[in-house]
């Protein structure tokens, strides 16, 4: 058997609402990692289906996997953070019931880990996606080049970081007080908070198999729903946009306000759409941009002339 570089302590804490058909393949695929060395935490987050009796039958074969059950949906932030509290690992994985581990994909992530200098506080790598059969669908990252190191600009400009692929230090995580219970999402304001202190990793290999559900947070930023998960979107470049360090950090984050400024737009969200305009209008060169994003999306000018100059 291949030495291990490392012995670390990895604490996957599995997260569950409504998962009974993929919580079970979800667990087993942390308990047959050829990793030894972890801490599996399973949350329930008030399932209404079968997945409390699921993860019960597992507890009763596994009695390491340790089981948290909540009687009211705190939502993934707040449930994830509570588990958080209990975890003994030096770094931590966060995985949703309806996504896979690939087997090696601890030992691998950890052995890169513990090579890096004290300055990197999350290492992340490539995601096959399949569908709720399976089934392979696309892997997220097709790029040849992948950002590591200082990221805080490329976070603004694009959302190119896999989030079930992920695994971070426990310290970090614990430094930044965790994820904003406040928000619709975790991943996106807490890769930003971080990159503005910490240094990535990208690790190149195919680490989990994200399912691609209708209802999963992913799909909803692709559809009318989107407004809350828009809106928790903005709070993190808000809160960016008071942490800019120079000018190429300032365009980068007038570049992906104005991404989500077109997806306001697309889905009917002016509210916050207009929220969004006025951070990419820190960037003179993009007022004109955004006057064009309209006309060529064929909306009426002079019906949206209030929204405009707000």
């Amino acid at each position: 058997m291949t030495k291990l570089h490392s012995s670390a302590l990895v604490t996957v804490i599995c997260t569950c609402y409504n998962h009974e058909h993929f919580v079970e393949e979800a667990i087993y695929s942390v308990l047959n990692q050829t990793y030894p060395n972890i801490q599996l935490i399973v949350v329930d987050n008030a399932s209404q289906d079968n997945s409390v009796a699921i993860i019960n039958k597992l507890t009763a074969i596994y009695s390491e996997i340790e089981f948290i059950k909540h009687e009211t949906n705190l939502g993934i932030c707040k449930a994830f953070n509570n588990a958080s509290k209990i975890a003994k690992g030096k770094y931590l994985i966060d995985l949703a019931a309806d996504d896979l581990l690939c087997p090696d994909r601890i030992k691998l992530q950890v052995d890169a880990f513990e090579k890096l200098p004290n300055t990197f506080g999350i290492l992340y790598s490539n995601v096959e996606e399949i569908d709720a059969n399976g089934k392979h669908l696309r892997f997220t990252i097709n790029e040849h080049i992948v950002p590591s190191g200082y990221i805080f600009s490329n976070l603004l400009e694009k959302h190119f970081i896999p989030s079930p692929s992920t695994i971070f230090k426990k310290e970090v995580f614990d430094s930044l007080n965790g994820y904003n219970d406040q928000l619709a999402f975790e991943d996106f304001d807490f890769w930003v908070r971080c990159s503005r202190t910490y240094q990535f990793q990208y690790l190149d290999i195919v680490s989990t198999k994200k399912r691609i559900l209708r209802n999963s947070l992913s799909s909803q930023f692709k559809s009318r729903q989107s407004d809350r998960m828009l809106t928790s979107t903005f709070q993190t470049f808000l809160w960016a946009s008071n942490h800019l360090k120079n000018e190429v950090e300032l365009k980068s984050l007038a570049k992906g306000a104005s991404y989500y400024f077109r997806q306001s737009v697309l889905w009917g969200h002016f509210e916050t759409a207009t929220k969004f305009k006025n951070l990419a209008a820190l960037n003179s060169s993009l007022k004109d941009q955004i006057c064009k994003i309209l006309y060529y999306l064929k909306f009426d000018i002079s019906f949206f002339y209030q929204f405009l100059v707000r």
